[in-house]
């Protein structure tokens, strides 16, 4: 029965051989992943192939498979295929292919593009790290990659991954910027959150936090804000990590637009992908809070000062103690 699947299919696919080539070298599409339910005949498979985008005609899906006998063969599980696909193909995929092996990956907040490759990378997501780096910092994505729980395939195409995670965004966070109305664009939002993510451990400090920086940027005040020096520094080697655990003098003096000891105003863009709370705390910073410095204490917590005479005074006690 198999060779007669085989062999009828392939009839079949040399009869929309003119068709079947503009569609596979012209008019594939993006990657999709779907899911076939255990039991589900040709009608019900036609059909979520047609909602994906994968087929255009599920009668002639069904067609294919009555012809070829292939019914009775077709695969339930995890698929990854291709929009605007061939009926022949699909049938050929879901008859032979076994499917996709699923991984369980968490992004948390405050990750930057290059530890989120790297895990999925370790992970077996992805094969090609740099080229995930590459796009998705091309499409200016540092602060769009939603951090969450994901399944994902094993050797997933880059572009899925890096679409899937831009969705979650668009799902989660763009309604969240659009409904409120601030003097802060998009970017500006998203960097701002990212500075929080990283300087804040605990939810309740995330609108102080926010409000510190929201306030000296708009009274001219460099933000100061540690983070974006160890973004500007990089990968640290002699750490084998991201974000250099101890900043040191001269770090503050690096020569580069995201140094914001250096340079006023806000850096060009995120310094990482913040989670929800910091993007809440930027759009509803901590009301009447005139606050201009913080200093964390040795709890993770911080303390906050609006004069620079406190502030030296807090830095003291701290160390101190």
């Amino acid at each position: 029965m198999k060779i007669k699947i085989i062999i009828t299919i392939i009839l079949l696919f040399i009869a929309a051989l003119p068709f079947g080539i503009y569609r596979h070298y012209f008019a594939k599409g993006d990657f999709v992943r779907i899911e076939i339910p255990q039991g589900a005949n040709a009608k019900q498979i036609a059909l979520i192939l047609k909602e994906n985008q994968i087929i255009t005609s599920p009668l002639w899906f069904k067609i294919c498979t009555k012809i070829s006998g292939a019914s009775k063969f077709l695969r339930s599980g995890t698929f990854l295929l291709n929009k605007n696909m061939s009926s022949e193909e699909v049938i050929w995929r879901l008859t032979n292919d076994p499917g996709v092996e699923l991984v369980k990956i968490v992004i948390p907040e405050g990750w930057r593009i290059e530890e989120i490759a790297r895990e999925l990378k370790k992970r077996g997501i992805i094969n090609k790290e740099q080229l995930f780096i590459d796009l998705a910092k091309n499409q200016e994505l540092e602060g769009k990659l939603f951090p969450s729980t994901y399944l994902f395939g094993k050797n997933t195409p880059v572009e899925l991954v890096i679409r899937t995670m831009q969705e979650e965004y668009d799902k989660n966070i763009l309604p969240i910027i659009k409904a409120i109305r601030t003097e802060f664009t998009e970017n500006q939002i998203l960097t701002l959150a990212s500075i929080v993510e990283r300087e804040a451990t605990y939810n309740d400090e995330r609108p102080k936090i926010a409000a510190v920086y929201i306030n000296r940027y708009k009274i001219g005040k460099r933000l100061e804000a540690d983070p974006t020096v160890q973004y500007a520094l990089g990968y640290i080697p002699e750490e084998r990590r991201f974000w250099k655990s101890r900043l040191l003098y001269r770090d503050l003096k690096l020569d580069n637009p995201y140094n914001t000891y250096r340079y006023n105003g806000l850096p060009p863009g995120p310094i990482a992908n913040p989670g929800l709370n910091s993007i809440k705390a930027v759009l509803n910073p901590e009301a009447n809070f005139p606050a201009l410095y913080f200093v964390a204490d040795n709890t993770g917590r911080h303390i906050f000062s609006e004069t620079y005479h406190q502030h030296i005074d807090n830095i003291k006690n701290i160390r101190s103690k």
